[in-house]
C-alpha cells in the first residue's frame, strides 16, 4: 500500500506512520471513571457514561450519525458499530476482523485536522492572530466550536453530534476532590492544566469575533477535553498528493501554453513538472521527520483504549485517508481496542478520565530526602527503581553506599511514602467493594490512587525480596 506513513497518537495526540500505538493519544471521554469492561480483553477503558435517559440519545444521535453522515461523508467501516459494554460505550465488531485487516477508512476531509503552521482557517470565527499562537489543542477546540456552531451546515455534523454531551476529565473537580486523589505528581499536573485552560480560554474570549457568539467556560472546556481525549497526532506530510496534483494541473496547463510560444518539446516541460512532483513528495517524506499534525478521526475514536493490545492509524498519503488496523483478532460481538500509547495512569486519568488495572506503562514517582538530599524517585510498573533513580540516590547517600544500603535507603523511602497516604489499599479497596455506592468523582479518585498504590507495594515487596537475598549471603 503506498503511503508516507503517520500514526496519530495522544498527550499530544496519535500518530500516522504505522504503529499508533508507539504515540501517546489524545483521546476521547467519558463522565466518569470506567470499570473493567465485561468483553474478552485483559483491559479497562476510556469513557464510562451510564445509561440513562441521555445514553438513549446518545443512541439514537449515533444512529442518525452512523447511518447518514459517515456514509455521506465516505467514512468505512462494514465490520464495526457503536454499542455500551456495561455502562461503557465503544466499538463491537459485527463480523470477524483479522489482524493486520483494515476495518476503518476515513478520508481526511471528514477528520478535522490541525496542521502545523497553516494560516487560520476561521478567521470570520476567530482573530487569526490569536489562532496562529494558540497551542495545537486549542487551535482545535476552537475549529471544533466553530464547525459546531454551523449546525447541519457543517461538513462534520454528524461527528460533532456523536461526541459525548457531558465530559468530566478532573480539570473540571475541585480541590477537595483533587487531594482525593493522594497522588503528588497528578494533583500537581492537575492544578497547572486548571490555571492554563482558564489563560487559553481568557484568550479564546477576547479573540472571537463580533457577531460569532459568546462561549461560556463550559464550552471551551467540552471541546478542549474532547480534543485532548480523542485527537491522534503523528510526522506531518504536508498537503496531500491530490492538492499537489491539483496545483500542477493548472501549472501544466500554462506550462504548455508556455512550451507551445516558446516551441519548445512538450517532453522537456512535462519532466520538469513531473521532477518537481517528486521533490514535493519526497520533501514531505523528511518533513514529516520533523513537524507533526493533530486529527481527530471519526469512528477510530470511538474505540477504547487497551494498553494490551497493538494497533495502528495510518494516513495513506497517496488516498488521502486515514486507515486503522490491529495486530489483535476480533470476533463477532467483541469489543474492539486499540492503543492510545504507551500512557502511566496519570496521564489516563488526567486526559482520559479513567484508569487502568495493572496497566504495564504505569509509574510511581515521588520525593525522599537521602542523605540529607532531596532525590526525585521513580518506580516502574514491574516494582523496579529506574536506573536514573538509583544513579541520583547513589549519589545523595555518599560514594561509600553498598549496594545492600543503596537498596535498604530505597525501601525505607517508599515504606515511607506508603505509610504517609490517608488511607491504605485495604482501606480503598473496602470502598470499592461498594461502589455502586459512591459518587462518580470519588469513585474515580479511589480507583486511581489504589492502582498507584500497588505500583508502591510492588517496589516494596520487590525490594524487600531481594534484601532477604542479600543478607544469608553476607552472613556466609
Amino acid at each position: 500500500m503506498s503511503q508516507v506513513a503517520a500514526s496519530i497518537a495522544a498527550p499530544g495526540p496519535r500518530s500516522c506512520t504505522r504503529n499508533t500505538a508507539a504515540y501517546p493519544i489524545v483521546r476521547r471521554f467519558i463522565t466518569h471513571a470506567p470499570q473493567s469492561p465485561p468483553c474478552q480483553h485483559p483491559s479497562v477503558t476510556a469513557k464510562a457514561t451510564q445509561q440513562s435517559s441521555q445514553d438513549r440519545k446518545e443512541e439514537a444521535v449515533t444512529k442518525d450519525y452512523l447511518s447518514e453522515w459517515a456514509e455521506q461523508a465516505g467514512v468505512v467501516f462494514p465490520k464495526l458499530t457503536q454499542a455500551f459494554f456495561g455502562e461503557l460505550r465503544g466499538g463491537k465488531a459485527l463480523a470477524g476482523i483479522e489482524p493486520d485487516e483494515v476495518f476503518v477508512t476515513v478520508p481526511r476531509a471528514a477528520a478535522l485536522v490541525v496542521a502545523p503552521n497553516e494560516r487560520c482557517p476561521c478567521p470570520e470565527f476567530v482573530d487569526a492572530a490569536f489562532y496562529k499562537e494558540a497551542p495545537w489543542f486549542v487551535k482545535m477546540a476552537v475549529l471544533l466550536l466553530w464547525e459546531r456552531s454551523k449546525g447541519r451546515k457543517s461538513s462534520v455534523w454528524g461527528y460533532i453530534e456523536q461526541l459525548p454531551l457531558s465530559i468530566d476529565t478532573a480539570v473540571r473537580w475541585e480541590q477537595p476532590e483533587i487531594a482525593e486523589l493522594q497522588y503528588q505528581p497528578a494533583i500537581k499536573e492537575i492544578k497547572q492544566q486548571q490555571a492554563s485552560w482558564r489563560k487559553h480560554y481568557s484568550s479564546f474570549c477576547a479573540a472571537v469575533q463580533p457577531g460569532s457568539g459568546k462561549f461560556s467556560w463550559d464550552e471551551f472546556v467540552w471541546a478542549a477535553e474532547n480534543v485532548r481525549s480523542r485527537a491522534f497526532s503523528g510526522p506531518y506530510t504536508g498537503s496531500s498528493v491530490g492538492d499537489k496534483a491539483r496545483t500542477l494541473g493548472l501549472v501544466l496547463g500554462v506550462g504548455g501554453g508556455y512550451a507551445l510560444w516558446q516551441q519548445l518539446p512538450l517532453e522537456q516541460v512535462l519532466n520538469g513538472f513531473i521532477s518537481v512532483l517528486l521533490f514535493n513528495i519526497i520533501y514531505d517524506a523528511l518533513l514529516s521527520r520533523k513537524l507533526k499534525w493533530y486529527a481527530l478521526c471519526p469512528v477510530v475514536d470511538a474505540l477504547n483504549h487497551s494498553s494490551f493490545v497493538e494497533s495502528d492509524v495510518a494516513y495513506e498519503y497517496f488516498k488521502d485517508t486515514f486507515v486503522l488496523s490491529t495486530k489483535t483478532a476480533y470476533q463477532a460481538g467483541q469489543q474492539v481496542f486499540i492503543s492510545y500509547g504507551a500512557q502511566s495512569n496519570g496521564s489516563l486519568f488526567q486526559y482520559y478520565s479513567f484508569t487502568e488495572p495493572n496497566n504495564p506503562n504505569d509509574v510511581y514517582a515521588f520525593e525522599a530526602s537521602l542523605g540529607g538530599r532531596p532525590v526525585q524517585l521513580v518506580v516502574n510498573a514491574k516494582g523496579s527503581f529506574t536506573a536514573e533513580c538509583q544513579v541520583a540516590a547513589r549519589e545523595a547517600l555518599g560514594p561509600a553506599v553498598s549496594d545492600e544500603q543503596l537498596r535498604q535507603a530505597l525501601l525505607s523511602a517508599a515504606e515511607a511514602e506508603l505509610a504517609g497516604k490517608p488511607s491504605s489499599t485495604a482501606d480503598d479497596e473496602r470502598l470499592l467493594q461498594t461502589a455502586h455506592l459512591m459518587a462518580p468523582r470519588q469513585r474515580a479518585a479511589v480507583e486511581f490512587r489504589l492502582e498507584k498504590k500497588r505500583v508502591l507495594q510492588r517496589a516494596i515487596a520487590r525490594s524487600r525480596k531481594r534484601l532477604s537475598k542479600q543478607q544469608p549471603a553476607a552472613a556466609t
